[in-house]
């Protein structure tokens, strides 16, 4: 049966996420963009030139005391799009129609959100860029994958096989499924320690990673010893051995992929 395959999918999944990304201008994508709801928001909203700022300048009490409220607001809240309002646009609905519809056919799946959980029953195999959800809804945060690597925790060595753990984020499992888990040098190492991560996946239970530390340049990400992406937290972090006074590395959680080509 001609099924779309994965690797079209994946295609067909990124540039629904991209144009999401993109048609809203999304600062969690790209600090650089220069339009967008978040850009209108600082430009109108906020600072010197705000709708609030104009409203105080204005001598007419009511007028003051009707409108600066909301604009005040504004100012503290900035407004989001609500998840899957683009799914209002009939050609975007469409477009994802015609996936369930082609899933349901060839597949025998319910829908694309079926289909990708059949897909990742097992393993995570193939799962849509945070902001397809964000945007579109239609999957699951099962389905879902971080739009951008996060910091889960940090640790600073006090000495040989010695230091300090903190915890900094968490993968939001409301929103998104599970991760590879990395160690990123933070500036460049002195020595290579030999590290242990206690590591939460998905479903809850507690697993222990290690890795060593061997490449000591600045930024420099290390495998941990389960590469699999099924981790959204930390609790511990220890070395065995190794650590200079000073040194500090992060655990990271990876997104999937780069959406910026798509």
């Amino acid at each position: 049966m001609p099924v779309i395959t994965n690797s079209q999918l994946q295609v067909w999944l990124d540039k629904f996420a991209r144009f999401c990304t993109e048609a809203v201008g999304d600062p969690e994508f790209s600090a650089g963009f220069n339009a967008g709801m978040e850009k209108g928001s600082m430009d109108v909203f906020s600072g010197a030139g705000a709708l609030a700022a104009y409203l105080l300048t204005l001598t007419d009490e009511d007028v003051i005391a009707d409108l600066l409220p909301t604009a005040r607001d504004l100012d503290e809240q900035h407004p989001t799009p609500p998840d899957g309002f683009l799914l209002t646009v009939k050609e975007i609905s469409a477009a994802l129609t015609a996936m369930d519809k082609h899933v349901q056919r060839y597949a025998g799946a319910k829908s694309l959100d079926d289909h990708l959980s059949t897909l990742n029953a097992a393993t995570p195999t193939l799962r849509a860029h945070g902001h397809f959800r964000k945007y579109l809804g239609k999957i699951a945060a099962k389905n879902s994958f971080i739009p951008n690597d996060l910091d889960l925790a940090s640790f600073t060595a006090s000495g040989a096989a010695a230091g300090t753990y903190s915890h900094l984020s968490a993968v939001d499992k409301t929103k998104y499924a599970g991760a590879k888990l990395v160690l990123k040098n933070v500036g460049a190492l002195t020595t290579g320690p030999v590290v242990s991560v206690s590591a939460r996946k998905l479903d809850g239970t507690l697993t222990t990673l290690t890795a060593t530390i061997s490449v000591l340049t600045d930024a420099h990400e290390t495998d941990l010893s389960d590469t699999t992406k099924l981790y959204v937290d930390t609790t511990n972090i220890t070395i065995a051995s190794g650590g200079t006074s000073g040194d500090v590395f992060k655990v990271v959680a990876k997104t999937d992929r780069s959406i910026a080509s798509a």
